[in-house]
């Protein structure tokens, strides 16, 4: 007995001084990363007069934005936004059109707002490594302060995201390594007021983006140095690593690439989630779920946790002219029942929807418009007119409300 309680004085003394020399608050909300339906957040659009001096970004093709050209498929629906933005879009009719900006605080207050609404336990907020040093820099700090203020008001989680597509070279992993130094030192993600950041067992969720896909650069050595720092760093570190990989990570084939060395990369992280957005469809549910089966006893093997990934439909015909107007389509919902059907049967304890806000990709499952506008040479995905518009946000819901009831 007394060597048991000379143990525990012992153990408690070292995690007093490890946390004394971390940067991250031990004041926290959300201290285990279970049972909880998160979403992809882009927070990027924009538009002129907001102040954040980058146009219409995202909403835009090549910086043009007009009748004829545009960047999304799905018009969000914005009768409940405090300020919107009349666009260079006219309706057949004549009638001019509205759009939101993430810039403005409002937005990002409704949208917290509508997490809480609808039980969605908090999001992931894409950090872009290809904007962390253009124009759009200060509007990506300035989403995230808001992000982390609304997440403390409504009580929902957030953790950062970093989206490392344009990664190449080995001083690009100092980049990020320097971001997260920054955003924990100057906009204090992981010790704000209130501290809404996901923690897990008191270490802070981070998620890494794109590692291991074929056609790339090859970046494992890349991915592996910034892991290694988010844990091991005494000062910035002890943080839990969500890294994101290819749809067949497992099988080393198709979108991702055959080399033995990504399955080593995986085990040392603690969660991955396999990106599925455009690789299910209708026709495929079911055999995909045998190969998220697989997938998930390999993860149970080496102790990885396993977050699949699920999304309501997709469409980037705007975007890819040659892409036909959606591509993977809703069906009315049934195919993201199809998706959340899949989830329930794995028994996992947590899942990703992507996105909250991608439009531009067609996988919002945000408030979108029924009736958005009509021209002649651009089209637009409607929301189908027999669902309310928030029928998607209620299907994530009733999701989130599934897993809290896991023992």
């Amino acid at each position: 007995m007394e060597r048991r309680y000379y143990l525990l004085i012992v153990f408690t003394f070292f995690n007093i001084i490890i946390n004394c020399q971390l940067k991250h608050s031990q004041n926290i909300q959300f201290n285990k990363f279970d049972k909880m339906l998160m979403v992809g957040y882009q927070g990027w659009f924009a538009a002129p007069a907001d102040g954040a001096n980058i146009g219409w970004y995202k909403y835009a093709k090549d910086w043009k934005f007009d009748n004829s050209v545009s960047k999304f498929d799905l018009w969000p629906d914005v009768k409940e936004y405090k300020k919107v933005y009349k666009t260079p879009v006219t309706n057949l009719d004549g009638s001019a059109t509205y759009l939101f900006s993430s810039n403005d605080e409002s937005t990002v207050d409704l949208h917290l707002k509508w997490m809480k609404d609808y039980s969605i336990d908090g999001l992931f907020v894409q950090r872009f490594f290809l904007a962390l040093h253009d124009a759009t820099r200060n509007h990506h700090i300035k989403v995230l302060k808001n992000i982390l203020k609304y997440g403390n008001q409504y009580k929902r989680a957030v953790s950062v995201m970093y989206d490392l597509s344009g990664l190449q070279y080995d001083k690009d992993a100092d980049v990020i390594i320097e971001d997260w130094k920054f955003l924990v030192d100057s906009i204090k993600v992981t010790s704000s007021k209130g501290n809404p950041y996901l923690y897990n067992n008191s270490r802070p969720v981070v998620a890494l983006y794109a590692a291991g896909y074929s056609g790339n650069p090859d970046t494992l050595k890349q991915f592996g140095k910034i892991i290694n720092f988010l844990k091991n760093d005494k000062k910035y570190g002890n943080c839990t690593i969500v890294l994101g990989v290819p749809f067949y990570w497992r099988t080393l084939n198709n979108d991702a690439r055959n080399d033995p060395k990504l399955h080593e990369l995986i085990k040392t992280v603690d969660y991955i989630f396999p990106w599925s957005v455009g690789r299910i469809t209708s026709n495929n549910v079911n055999e995909i779920y045998n190969l998220q089966e697989a997938d998930l006893q390999w993860c149970k093997k080496y102790n990885v946790g396993y977050l699949p990934v699920i999304y309501p439909g997709f469409s980037w015909h705007n975007a890819i002219n040659d892409s036909p107007l959606d591509l993977i389509p809703r069906e009315g919902g049934a195919f993201y029942k199809s998706l959340i059907n899949n989830v329930k049967k794995l028994k996992v304890r947590n899942v990703y929807v992507a996105m909250f806000d991608e439009i531009d990709e067609g996988t919002a499952i945000f408030k979108i418009s029924k009736t958005p506008p009509q021209t002649k040479t651009m089209k637009f995905v409607p929301l189908d007119k027999n669902l309310s518009e928030d029928y998607y946000l209620k299907l994530s819901g009733d999701l989130a409300n599934f897993f809290k009831k896991y023992n």
